[in-house]
């Protein structure tokens, strides 16, 4: 059974216009810095009638109570006990059993149900959540096999959710007063809370759409490009680890909604299946969901022999330039004016693939502190066929040991 190490500690996050920001939040490595989000957690269940059990040991670094709540999983247990909320003076001040500053509690539940989940404290949940501790869960079904047509799924095979790559956004939200309150141990009334940044994958853009494993953003490991190749089912994973709802979609074609909260959207019975799935422009992703979904992009007017990626570049392109020289060439005039490029400038399409958005419709979270572009925003950028490599939008089966 699966035994993830994980510890509540503090670190630092760095945004695009060079704010360093205070974060609590969780690593899996002993002696590490606060990640943003949480250490992602990938199970596959076993075949029934096998259970399967996952183990998390939580050790707090932090200099208050800190807990983990795990929506969606079975009989969650802590030491051995089923966890119940906790209560001072009459007062409610845990949803879960929580764990001491300098303290090691372990965590035991059942992963019966295929799909993505949260984790988060439990623990003034009002404060550590946006301080960033929280993180995801993936449940792969037990007869998941990355490299076989027909069982690379996320319900199972039989279900419609075939995909040959898979992306997993978790959004949330900063308010730099909140962070620099805790930071430096003074109040702060969240009934003020006003966030200035909003983060995927614990990033603002256009940090979004740098590579995994930066240097400069080590506790920031993981981008949110989405790189695909035309006619390819892509699972793209949101999860809403903040305390408000993002309005996101992606351009260039609608999603098909598959699964929501861990829950296939297929009401079966034995002698019957009907498809709930259904397609949106824009998904609202509202805090402590989840959202599983299918993407094809088709594209207007692509033809797979008559009208390829890739996109043709030409002299006089339409341009977005950032402060850090980036160049994107979208074929849309609302991305840019028209101009002859800039001397010194490069642009990064590498083999003809074309690019285009992934954002927030609530216009101030695609900007890092009313500047714009940044905040919930990435690309998605589609290369032709047979040049994007295995490994874009490839997790692990598992993400960690047996």
């Amino acid at each position: 059974m699966p035994t993830i190490d994980l510890w509540a500690v503090d670190g630092y996050i760095s945004t695009p216009d060079g704010k360093s920001i205070y974060i609590w939040g969780f690593t899996d490595k002993a002696g590490g810095s606060a990640q943003l989000p949480g250490p992602t957690i990938i199970i596959k269940r076993q075949d029934p009638p096998a259970r399967t059990m996952v183990t998390v040991n939580l050790t707090n670094s932090l200099p208050e109570p800190v807990s983990i709540l795990f929506p969606g999983q079975s009989e969650v247990r802590v030491n051995g006990n089923p966890v119940q909320p906790q209560y001072q003076n009459g007062s409610l001040i845990s949803l879960t059993n929580h764990c001491l500053p300098g303290e090691t509690i372990t965590y035991t539940f059942y992963a019966e149900n295929s799909g993505t989940f949260l984790y988060e404290s439990g623990t003034n949940p009002h404060k550590q959540v946006p301080m960033g501790l929280y993180g995801a869960i993936i449940v792969r079904p037990q007869d998941y096999m990355p490299d076989h047509t027909g069982y690379k799924t996320a319900y199972g095979t039989g279900t419609g959710t075939e995909f040959d790559r898979e992306y997993l956004l978790v959004v949330g939200e900063i308010d730099p007063d909140l962070h620099q309150a805790v930071e430096l141990g003074k109040p702060y009334d969240t009934r003020v809370y006003k966030p200035r940044y909003w983060t995927m994958n614990g990033r603002c853009a256009n940090d979004t759409m740098l590579p995994d494993n930066v240097d400069h953003l080590p506790n920031q490991p993981h981008g949110a490009m989405i790189m695909l190749e035309p006619g390819e089912k892509v699972l793209i994973r949101y999860a809403g680890a903040g305390v408000e709802n993002h309005p996101l979609h992606p351009h260039g074609n609608h999603t098909r909604l598959v699964g929501m909260d861990g829950r296939l959207l297929q009401n079966r019975t034995l002698s019957n299946t009907t498809d709930l799935s259904y397609k949106r422009f824009t998904v609202l992703t509202g805090a402590g969901q989840t959202y599983d979904q299918i993407y094809t992009w088709t594209g207007l007017g692509f033809e797979p022999v008559t009208n390829q990626i890739p996109t043709v570049i030409p002299n006089l392109r339409n341009m977005a330039i950032g402060h850090t020289g980036m160049t994107m060439w979208s074929g849309s005039p609302y991305l840019g004016v028209k101009g002859e490029l800039p001397s010194g400038m490069v642009s990064y399409n590498e083999v003809g693939e074309y690019h285009f958005m992934l954002h927030s419709h609530a216009e101030p979270e695609i900007t890092n502190w009313g500047a714009f572009p940044g905040g919930l925003m990435t690309m998605i950028a589609v290369y032709p066929n047979g040049t994007l490599e295995r490994h874009h939008g490839m997790l692990p089966v598992e993400s960690h040991g047996l």
